[in-house]
């Protein structure tokens, strides 16, 4: 997500992989202005180690 510069609306610019546009809007409750919306790179092997080994390691956030 980030913001209009000048209207300060929330505006929508990146998505997960396999999550559409429409998935965000179906599950988003207000109106949400659209950006070049661009797909987020997926995790390195070191961040998910990171994830998984530092930050989670019991997965109760990012699941086992």
């Amino acid at each position: 997500m980030g913001f209009d510069k000048e209207t300060k609306e929330m505006m929508l610019i990146q998505v997960h992989p396999g999550v559409t546009v429409d998935d965000v809007i179906e599950n988003t409750g207000f109106e949400l202005l659209l950006g070049d919306v661009r797909e987020t790179d997926a995790p390195t092997d070191e961040e998910l180690k990171l994830l998984r080994e530092e930050i989670d390691p019991s997965g109760i956030v990012i699941g086992k």
